[in-house]
């Protein structure tokens, strides 16, 4: 019998069609499943290596043995007339033509059943920067992409891919073809920009990313002067729409004619402006403020450089920085949106603001409305989008903020913001290993995003209860970022929780000379000197920050224990009044998921002043509205339900207690082990004092392996408290 007949006859082809088909299945499932859950790169790779290893085993193995009856045996051990090799032969060509047929369904399906993306959706790739020029580096290159964009997001039909994700092929290898596929678009822009004293050339293709064929192309020499680089952005974005057959609204061909500023010397410094921004760092906010107020006083009528002064002081006052309290962001950035709005109402830019400028205010309805506005006027606002999620969600429409988070996304979605954003969801809702990888995609994008290791880090200590691990994240995050107090202070309190008070005081003198003023530079300070034994410090601490902040939780808490120690129960539930009135003033008081933890601490209060019916309902809200949420995580309720409990059922609150120790609570464990009044019923116990003990064994462990990173060079304590010293 001849070789082929053989290979025919113990069924070695069989398995060959059979393994190259199943394996062509198994990488198309490998390419989407990695899509999805963003698994490393190397996964492909390693799954085709194996199939490839695996391929002449699979034929040696068809070539040696069968199948019968009876098992798997080898092919010299049946007999002829007991072999049913013919049997298996057609039974795997029963499967090969069922895998053939899925594969050609897949390949169909990615042919023409595939959503293709729209003819009029487009990026803007960044255009080169050609030769010196006046402004520096490549901001004159990105303002004109920038004016593309806004443009071109303005006109609805179209749908235009953000900036921030566009950034991400300056200087990439990848094809038109390939882009497209990452962005989801069908059209793509790319150009470039040089100047030549006072004159301009920009270049710019229009490119089907499916043929990679140019569509239009035109190149534009102009004398370089505000007015020509804004006439050169709209007629680009006219010959764009032309070429797609997209028809302009009088109130898209309005604004795609508006002339934003006619002063090029502040048209360069608002771009300067713009550029710092981006940073968002305290060090470049604040030049970012500079560029935007010398833009300002150049060109007194340019609203964008408004807005631009309003945003870079709200980021300052977002995400704790430290640069800006609420009430001093709201109160620089009131003026600049203004006036911006003054000169012009329908500048998607600033209604975003707005919306972000109220929402600081507390006035929702108003932030709502702005939003909205933003992308009536901009249809492809990533940013309106994001902010109008995260609205939504602080409103508990929680599915209506994922889909405003998704459309952010399919506009902007290789963007750090947009992407912290949904992570910040995911974490808020307790979905922390989502939120995990999230966090972990921001650095992937943007390594120095400061504020994704901050997250990152509150999930290891506030989630898993490891501060070793905290410490690490918190140390970069304050790397990224070193003129923030906020995130010098950060890693103080990790260090107090696990009992190594000196490596913490370093932090907290170096986020207080960074920020004598600031929150979390007061905040560590005061859970030092508490720890410390310094109590007439602490308290300075707190008053301190009642100043930066009059409803802080903490600061009431650390006032109230002192006025409970010195029996001054009626000035403890006057403060109380001041900042909290909902708890204090109505029949019923409003117990909602802003003041819980407010409620159970002026309960207790209220027990020693006799109220204990005002200190139920105190209670008895609390514990509800304490049902609905996480233990764990940036805004879970921690160890409250113990210490409501504590006040009217200390045998129950224990085993919360307990529950709270297995679940990882390890966050201001001194403080609650040890000082806190509302868990005096149960301090001493026999249950108390073994968990206590079970605490400290832990957090000992962690501060040794702490000292160990220090020891070993993997941690180290900061330079730039030496250079500020």
């Amino acid at each position: 019998m001849g070789l082929f007949s053989e290979l025919r006859r113990r069924n070695v082809l069989r398995m060959a069609a059979l393994y190259i088909v199943a394996a062509w299945l198994i990488m198309q499932v490998v390419e989407v499943v990695s899509g999805l859950a963003t698994l490393p790169e190397w996964i492909g790779p390693a799954t085709l290596g194996i199939l490839a290893v695996g391929f002449p085993i699979a034929l040696v193995l068809a070539w040696f043995y069968e199948l019968t009856p009876e098992g798997i045996s080898l092919d010299k051990d049946v007999a002829a007339d007991e072999s049913i090799r013919h049997l298996t032969g057609r039974r795997i060509d029963f499967v090969v033509i069922a895998l053939l047929s899925a594969a050609l369904i897949v390949l169909a399906y990615d042919k023409w059943g595939s959503q293709a993306p729209s003819e009029q959706s487009i990026a803007v790739l960044p255009f080169e920067s050609v030769g010196a020029h006046a402004i520096g580096g490549d901001v004159l290159a990105i303002g004109i992409q920038d004016g593309l964009l806004t443009h071109l997001s303005q006109i609805g039909s179209f749908k235009v891919i953000s900036r921030t994700s566009a950034e991400r092929y300056r200087e990439t290898t990848m094809n038109m073809r390939e882009i497209a596929a990452e962005l989801g678009v069908a059209r793509i822009v790319e150009g470039g920009v040089q100047q030549m004293g006072d004159q301009i050339r920009v270049n710019v293709q229009l490119i089907d990313a499916d043929t990679d064929e140019h569509i239009w192309a035109q190149t534009y020499d102009r004398i370089l002067t505000a007015s020509n680089v804004f006439a050169i952005q709209s007629e680009i974005v006219q010959s764009i729409a032309d070429e797609l057959d997209a028809t302009l609204t009088p109130r898209e061909t309005e604004q795609l004619a508006a002339l934003p500023t006619d002063d090029f010397d502040a048209y360069t410094e608002y771009l300067r402006g713009r550029h710092s921004a981006d940073a968002e760092s305290i060090e470049s906010l604040y030049e970012a403020v500079d560029h935007f107020k010398s833009a300002i006083d150049l060109d007194p009528e340019f609203a964008l450089a408004y807005v631009g002064l309003a945003d870079a002081y709200l980021i300052l006052h977002e995400h704790f920085l430290g640069g800006l309290t609420a009430e001093e962001s709201a109160a620089l950035a009131e003026p600049p949106l203004t006036r911006a709005l003054s000169l012009d109402s329908s500048s998607s830019e600033a209604h975003a603001s707005l919306g972000l400028l109220r929402q600081v205010q507390g006035d929702f309805e108003a932030a709502e409305r702005a939003y909205e506005q933003a992308i009536a006027l901009r249809p492809n606002y990533s940013r309106a989008f994001r902010m109008l999620g995260r609205l939504r969600f602080r409103q508990g429409r929680s599915e209506e903020a994922m889909e405003l988070m998704q459309q952010a996304l399919g506009v902007d979605p290789y963007s750090a913001p947009v992407n912290f954003a949904v992570a910040r969801l995911y974490d808020e809702a307790a979905e922390f290993d989502e939120a995990m990888t999230r966090y972990l995609r921001v650095i992937e994008i943007e390594p120095d995003h400061a504020f994704a290791y901050v997250y990152i880090a509150a999930i290891h200590y506030l989630v898993h209860g490891r501060i070793d691990e905290s410490i690490v994240w918190y140390g970069k995050a304050a790397d990224n970022d070193a003129m923030s107090p906020s995130l010098q202070a950060a890693q103080a309190l990790a260090y107090i929780e696990i009992g190594e008070p000196e490596s913490a005081r370093i932090w907290v003198e170096l986020a207080i000379e960074l920020g004598p003023d600031t929150f979390w530079a007061r905040w560590s300070s005061l859970l030092l000197n508490l720890y410390m034994g310094d109590d007439d410090a602490a308290l300075a601490d707190a008053r301190s920050m009642l100043e930066i902040e009059p409803t802080n939780w903490g600061a009431l808490r650390i006032l109230r224990d002192a006025d409970l120690a010195a029996s001054r129960y009626e000035v403890a539930r006057s403060r109380y009044a001041r900042a909290y009135r909902e708890l204090t003033e109505p029949e019923i008081p409003d117990v909602n998921p802003s003041n819980y933890a407010v409620a159970v601490d002026l309960a207790l209060v209220l027990q020693h002043m006799g109220e204990t019916d005002r200190a139920d309902d105190l209670l008895d809200g609390s514990l509800e509205i304490m049902g609905s949420m996480s233990r764990m995580g940036v805004s879970g309720f921690w160890v409250n339900d113990v210490r409501a409990l504590a006040l009217r059922q200390p045998e129950r609150a224990l085993e919360m207690l307990r529950e709270a120790i297995d679940d990882g609570w390890r966050f201001h464990v001194w403080y609650h082990m040890e000082i806190d009044p509302n868990l005096d019923s149960i301090r001493g116990t026999r249950e108390f004092d073994e968990l206590h003990v079970i605490l400290q064994a832990d957090l000992d462990t962690q501060a040794q392996h702490v000292r160990d990173m220090q020891a070993s060079g993997e941690l180290a304590l900061t330079a730039l408290s030496g250079q500020l010293r």
